[in-house]
């Protein structure tokens, strides 16, 4: 499920001059024929550009019969300005014709997709109105129909500190949807989630999130039976004493949350923050997590659910000043697992960013990491996307390298990684602004989409067939 993940802090610290090198990036044009990626194509009108200091976010899914769903900001600057959702529909590698899904007034940002099975869709994201209220709204189009039902699940007065909340969704195989979010509740952030069965309604709101737990960023996971899982960590602005760490709850399919359970080592503010949680389950319904730490590190639940042993890093770096941005995770129903995240190296005359990659097995250890772009050429990678298909015939990575505008992915198969395949081309203005959503629906069906902001912005897409 989480077809694509928007960490919240991570790339806007990299809003810098960056220093531009010369020498062209070396890799393969996508090839007509079996397992090949589509031409872009326009999926979304030509929309307003991004703002200065902010980016218009996306997202997307795919299942495995190649129906897929994208979602992206709008934002608009006249009249006092104004933001909505516009989305998509894709079937048979065909999209259809741009809609704004966005629904109930306010100012609606942070698109959140899932697509199950059978074919429901689900649509989320967070809506601002005039009277200082935020609004946690899902849109679902259940299978074989193409009426989209909009319903609020929380409304909440933001506060504390300012960030870009998300609602993550998921969909199990049935069709039962299930939508995380958090809310401020005055003196704290608290992670809630509420499901909705195929055909019924949503049921009310679960506080997921330990009483005493200011829970600021958090992700959610459903595997195609319907078990689902958060992981959270604590506030680093609340937890300048005591430290951060990450818990994670879970619920099996049709049961109830249980109670949280911390996962990884207590970080001093002193010494840095434990952030940016990513999920993913496997059909049995065991969690990994990723989040940055000392690097980014990973943990993984067992057979007797208890945790592999943290700290456990499996990406670092000895450069002075690195920035990890865009960690991503994906986890295939046995529980393998590709963990990627890109490095922002500062070093004079370097400036720019790489993508690395680390493979997790079932069992909870992982392979060395791998840099997957070319130090010797000025690849200057963000937006780090991993995929993987539910029987894990199919292992992506992808990026969007800023220097050359490009889009790139790489495909793991036969035990190595593939050179990196173009796959589009026309990106954000701005590093820090660059968006990429990857998804795979099985090992022959995958979906990517990603920004053009070279006249206003627009969202591009293309098709994996294999």
């Amino acid at each position: 499920m989480l077809g694509r993940r928007h960490f919240f802090g991570t790339t806007a610290a990299l809003v810098l001059i960056f220093a531009m090198l010369a020498a062209p990036a070396s890799a393969k044009q996508p090839v007509k024929g079996a397992s090949s990626w589509s031409s872009q194509v326009a999926i979304s009108a030509v929309n307003q550009p991004d703002p200065t200091r902010g980016s218009q976010l996306s997202d997307v899914a795919i299942n495995a019969s190649g129906q897929a769903i994208a979602a992206w900001d709008q934002f608009l600057y006249s009249n006092g300005g104004s933001a909505s959702i516009g989305a998509a529909v894709a079937s048979g590698g065909r999209w259809s014709t741009p809609f704004t899904i966005s629904s109930g007034g306010g100012f609606s940002t942070q698109p959140r997709v899932a697509v199950g099975a059978d074919g429901t869709m689900a649509v989320s994201w967070v809506s601002a109105d005039a009277t200082g209220q935020d609004h946690i709204r899902v849109a679902v189009r259940p299978a074989g129909s193409s009426v989209w039902t909009t319903s609020t699940l929380a409304t909440f007065v933001p506060s504390g500190v300012a960030i870009t909340r998300v609602v993550p969704v998921g969909i199990a195989a049935n069709g039962d949807v299930t939508a995380a979010w958090n809310v401020w509740d005055g003196t704290k952030n608290v992670v809630q989630a509420a499901t909705k069965p195929g055909g019924g309604t949503w049921s009310a709101a679960t506080t997921l999130s330990s009483p005493t737990a200011d829970a600021l960023y958090f992700d959610l996971a459903v595997n195609a039976r319907g078990d689902a899982a958060v992981a959270y960590t604590m506030s680093p602005y609340s937890g300048y004493v005591a430290g951060t760490w990450a818990e994670a709850v879970s619920r099996p399919a049709g049961g109830a949350w249980t109670a949280p359970v911390k996962i990884s080592e207590t970080i001093s503010s002193a010494v840095g923050y434990v952030m940016n949680p990513v999920i993913g389950l496997d059909d049995a319904g065991r969690a990994t997590v990723i989040y940055t730490g000392t690097g980014l590190e990973a943990t993984r639940q067992l057979a007797d659910g208890t945790w592999t042993a943290t700290a456990n890093p499996i990406i670092t770096t000895p450069i002075q000043g690195a920035t990890f941005t865009s960690p991503d995770l994906a986890v295939d129903g046995n529980g393998n697992a590709v963990a990627t995240v890109a490095i922002f190296d500062p070093t004079i005359n370097v400036d720019r960013s790489s993508v690395y990659v680390a493979r997790g097995a079932p069992g909870g250890s992982w392979t060395a990491q791998q840099r997957l772009t070319d130090p010797t050429v000025p690849v200057d990678a963000y937006a780090t996307r991993a995929a993987m298909s539910q029987a894990g015939g199919l292992v992506l990575v992808g990026w969007v390298d800023h220097y050359h505008g490009t889009v790139q992915v790489s495909r793991f198969a036969n035990g190595s990684w593939g050179a990196a395949t173009t796959i589009g081309k026309g990106t954000a203005w701005s590093a820090f602004q660059e968006q990429l959503g990857l998804s795979a629906g099985s090992d022959t069906v995958a979906v990517a989409i990603w920004k053009n902001a070279k006249t206003g912005t627009q969202t591009m897409g293309s098709m994996f067939s294999g």
